[in-house]
This record gives C-alpha cells, structure tokens and sequence, in this order.
C-alpha cells in the first residue's frame, strides 16, 4: 500500500506531455518507483505513444490509489478525451484537460500529496476557463491560496518570480511591499523544505537597469523594494538587494534569487540548463512541481523531447513524499 503519491496531470495530449511522461518512467530511477506515481489520465492519452516508445508495462485501471501497482502504469480514469491528432491541438479537448489537472490537484490536496503537471497550450484551456494564465494562477485560485510563488530550479540555481504572466508594462505598478514580503517568504520556506538549505540568503532584485542607481532611473527600488527588504532584515531574513538583473548572476553568494518579473531571470537559468529545469508552485496546500518547457506541437509528431524535466519533476515529488 501507498500512503503518498504523486499524482500526474499531462496537459494537452496533442503535446509533449504523454511523450515525456513515459520517457521519464521507463528510466531506471523511476522504475522502481512506479506504485507511487497515478496518472490521472485517460488510456486513449498514451496508448498510441506507448506503442511508439516501447513501453512494456500495463495500464492498470484504479479507482482506490490502494490497488496501485509496482509494476504498471497506474492510472485514474478521466472520460472525455476527444480524438486527436499530435502536433494538432484541438478547443475539443479543453474540458478534457481541464478535468484532468483540476481532479489531480484535488487528489494531490486530499492525500496531503504532489501534484506534477505536464505542459498545456492556455489558448485551448482559455476556451473553456476564460482567462486562464497559467497553471500557478488556476490552482492559487481553486485553493483560495492568499499568495503563490513561481518557484523555478534546477537543483542548484533558485530563482523565484515575483509578477508572472502579466505584461511588462503592468509590472512596476504591480509589485508593492507587501508583496514582495509575502513572495520572499514563500521562496525562503520552500528552500528550506525541499532543499534542506538552513538559512537561505536571498537576492532580491531590482525592476530597472542597474536595480534603479539610486533613483537616477526609477524609483520602485527606493519606494518599494528596499522598504520591503529593511523590514524582511529586521524579522530575521537574510535578505540582499536591491540587486542589479545583469551581475547577480555572476555572484557566488546567493542560495536564491527573488525576480521581479518573468522573463527577467528565467532567460539565465533556462540557458544555463533548460532541460533538468523544474517550475515548482510554492503557497498551496500542496506541493505542484512541472515541466519548464510548453507542449511543444512542432516536435510532438517525431517524439524527439527531452523528457529529463519531467524526471526531474517526478524524482522531488517521491523524495519529498518520503520525506
């Protein structure tokens, strides 16, 4: 019997995200950990992939996470999935995926479990949830989260992001100090649990060209950011900054780095290491970790993906629900 696992949604099928998947599983160090992974899936999602990976297990049908087996490819049944086509995503299947992540994310909530995510394309979603941003907005909401964080890692780079899927113009109207605190804490929590880092000292960067210089381009970092970090030094937290985006990186000293926007850091770390690179949601009653790449359609067709984020993904989640 399994007490915790992970639960898996795969995103849209006409992606990546069945590919990677199974990829991951038939992988040696996860092999063995196969009784601890439910897919909530459908078994029209990965049959056909299974048979272009040659992936040997069985897929066993369960309703009680119990009768889960070491063995197969444990899946809960999700009906509804419409036919579809690789590299072909279809408005069809918008509910589908929906149902998917929304019964995996409760799955995960009930069992005090994880969840992993595979990638989904937010213009088929959005047909069926309107406005729909992203699966760190959508799962906050569904768990009345108060605050969420973009958590991005790949074992040794941390970054977390402050203002996610949002345009660049709505940015330095959107961070405030409360904010920033909120945010900081969620990125120092989860370095300690996860990563067993004891005291975590933490950038926190500016929103201009070199974290503003002292006023003379900007003054968020004067009026809202450097209030935000005295106060966090005063409660205790390692907190530095406001750091300038383009040096930060060359310093050692560091255990994170709290961004203010999204494509502020995450160019740096998905350069350095765009396939072991695994976004993590910080601030729900669980804990969510996925993939840090989209569903790839031009690819999906030649099953060519890397799948190590995926791998990544599922190997925190069984050793954080070990732990």
């Amino acid at each position: 019997m399994i007490s915790k696992p992970t639960f898996v949604s795969l995103g849209d099928p006409s992606g990546i995200g069945p590919e990677v998947f199974l990829k991951a599983i038939k992988d040696q160090k996860l092999k063995q950990h196969l009784s601890k992974i439910i897919l909530v899936s459908s078994p029209k999602v990965i049959e056909d992939s299974m048979l272009a990976l040659n992936v040997k297990q069985k897929i066993n049908l369960i309703s009680n996470i119990k009768n889960a087996k070491h063995d197969a490819i444990n899946l809960i049944n999700i009906s509804g999935c419409k036919d579809f086509v690789l590299g072909e995503p279809t408005i069809n299947n918008s509910k589908f995926i929906t149902n998917c992540l929304s019964t995996a994310a409760d799955l995960a909530f009930k069992n005090s479990s994880c969840l992993v995510t595979g990638p989904l394309n937010k213009s088929i979603v959005q047909k069926y949830i309107q406005n729909f941003t992203g699966h760190t907005e959508f799962l906050g909401k569904r768990f009345n989260a108060k605050e969420v964080l973009m958590f991005m890692t790949n074992g040794n780079l941390h970054l977390g992001i402050i203002t996610t899927h949002i345009p660049l113009k709505k940015v330095p109207n959107s961070i405030s100090k409360v904010l920033i605190k909120n945010k900081y804490k969620l990125l120092h929590n989860g370095l300690i649990n996860i990563f067993k880092i004891a005291s975590p000292k933490i950038a926190v960067l500016g929103v201009n060209p070199h974290a503003g210089e002292s006023g003379t381009i900007g003054d968020e970092e004067l009026s809202i950011i450097m209030p935000a970090i005295d106060e966090l030094r005063h409660e205790g937290y390692d907190a530095n900054g406001p750091v300038s985006a383009d040096t930060v990186f060359t310093r050692t000293e560091y255990d994170a780095v709290l961004s203010m926007y999204h494509d502020q850091a995450l160019p740096v770390l998905k350069t350095i290491d765009f396939h072991k690179t695994v976004n993590i949601t910080l601030g729900l009653p669980f804990l969510r970790l996925s993939v840090d790449h989209g569903t790839a359609e031009d690819i999906a067709k030649n099953y060519s993906a890397n799948h190590q984020s995926m791998m990544e993904a599922l190997l925190i989640s069984i050793t954080r629900n070990e732990a």
